[in-house]
């Protein structure tokens, strides 16, 4: 699918910039929804080139073709960024509800005697049911971890592609707790 949209955006290449705009902002958003490979760009940018020449095609079968195709037009072309924004509020509302529960289940494997690192493993699995994404974000925090990057900034970098306050926040407070050595358990159950 990523290929088909690939080669049909080359052959509408001025249309395609002039729709989709900055990559890195489409890129940004798609991120937030949770679609992060590169051919999603072009996947949403085919959905908003042909959508509204979808809404055309569809109007000419209704009884007044111009304000057929102006509705067509307008939904075919505002549609992908609405179901766009409602997938990035459902994610991010998703995260919120899970983290605290989370948390908690955070604190309990470390009081239980668990490392950290083993312990983000456990709660990935365990909030899988209740929040994919935040489950799939824990396991991008131990895979980025695993490849090298400090924890603070596999953390930091889970804050930016969230883009939920309640994250920026609890990144702010692990900061403090590896700046001043507090235990992140005792941090936690505060």
């Amino acid at each position: 699918l990523g290929q088909i949209a690939t080669s049909i955006t080359s052959y509408v290449r001025p249309i395609r910039d002039l729709i989709s705009g900055s990559d890195d902002d489409l890129r940004y958003r798609l991120t937030l929804a949770g679609f992060r490979n590169p051919e999603h760009v072009e996947i949403y940018t085919v959905a908003k080139i042909l959508l509204p020449v979808l809404g055309v095609i569809v109007a000419t079968y209704f009884g007044n073709l111009i304000i057929g195709s102006m509705v067509g037009i307008v939904v075919g072309f505002f549609g992908p960024d609405m179901w766009l924004s409602y997938l990035i509020t459902r994610r991010q509302d998703s995260i919120r509800r899970a983290l605290p529960d989370a948390l908690d289940l955070l604190v309990i494997c470390m009081e239980a005697g668990l490392g950290i690192d083993q312990a983000m493993v456990r709660v990935g699995g365990e909030v899988k049911v209740t929040s994919p994404a935040l489950s799939e974000e824990i396991q991008i925090i131990n895979r980025e971890q695993r490849a090298g990057k400090p924890r603070l900034e596999a953390w930091r970098s889970m804050a930016e592609r969230v883009d939920v306050d309640f994250v920026r926040q609890f990144v702010a407070m692990l900061a403090q707790t590896e700046r001043f050595g507090t235990p992140i358990a005792s941090a936690l159950g505060q």
